[in-house]
């Protein structure tokens, strides 16, 4: 009989960068859908430049970046079984380690797009208008923490439950629940109290620079990120049998 030889536990740079690798593959088709969006989005500008237009690149699609971060966990996860006995799962790596691993992974390929779509708005905004490309690149540069934040928020929403769809489309809806009764009851007079606090919040808020208030809410939001994450991670802790 032939001795059984253990291969030693991979490093956590070796199980990293196999997560970039796969996830990169993973993301083609995504990846495919953006160059063609891009390149449409391309040949209009090329259309309007030459008919003398100019197109401004500003800081208008802040909700836009938020949006496709947050949402691209579930691209990042959409082969793999979260729960239960899964291929991933039978690396011989800690669960939670190889869930942080994806994850991270997945962050690289956001940046990575991110840094790509604003090279791309850069030189759009050279060949229209150079004198913008200053207030462009700072309104983009600023998207890359805010985009962090939200990937973490929709990575710890796609760990932690079973079914995030489901409570993801169920929370919207109760949200609009909310907005639809409080205009047909009224509700906004009987919590007047609760209003007027938060109105006094916010116009407290809104005196502040606008960097501090950029700094405040994107540590907040990453400190939650963070938070929710490490808490979904917990979920896949594996529990040793004696």
């Amino acid at each position: 009989m032939m001795p059984l030889s253990l291969h030693p536990t991979p490093r956590g740079r070796d199980v990293v960068l196999e997560q970039v690798r796969a996830v990169g593959l993973a993301l083609r088709p995504v990846a495919l859908v953006a160059a063609v969006v891009v390149g449409i989005v391309t040949l209009l500008f090329a259309s309007q430049s030459g008919r003398g237009a100019e197109m401004q690149f500003g800081s208008d699609s802040w909700l836009a970046t938020s949006v496709v971060s947050f949402l691209f966990p579930f691209a990042v996860w959409r082969r793999e079984k979260r729960f239960g006995p899964a291929f991933l799962w039978t690396l011989p790596v800690d669960r939670r380690r190889l869930a942080l691993a994806k994850v991270f992974a997945g962050w690289v390929w956001l940046m990575t797009a991110l840094a790509v779509i604003v090279g791309w708005l850069l030189v759009l905004t050279l060949l229209s208008d150079a004198a913008a490309v200053r207030s462009v690149l700072g309104s983009w540069l600023v998207r890359f923490p805010g985009a962090t934040a939200m990937y973490l928020l929709g990575s710890a929403l796609v760990l932690g439950l079973r079914h995030p769809l489901r409570w993801l489309l169920g929370t919207a809806g109760v949200f609009y629940l909310q907005g639809t009764l409080n205009e047909a009851l009224g509700l906004y007079t009987l919590l007047s109290g609760f209003f007027s606090t938060a109105e006094d919040a916010a116009a407290v808020w809104r005196n502040l620079p606008d960097l501090a208030q950029w700094a405040t809410t994107t540590f907040l939001w990453f400190g939650a990120g963070l938070a929710a994450l490490w808490l979904a991670v917990s979920r896949h802790r594996e529990r040793q049998r004696h």
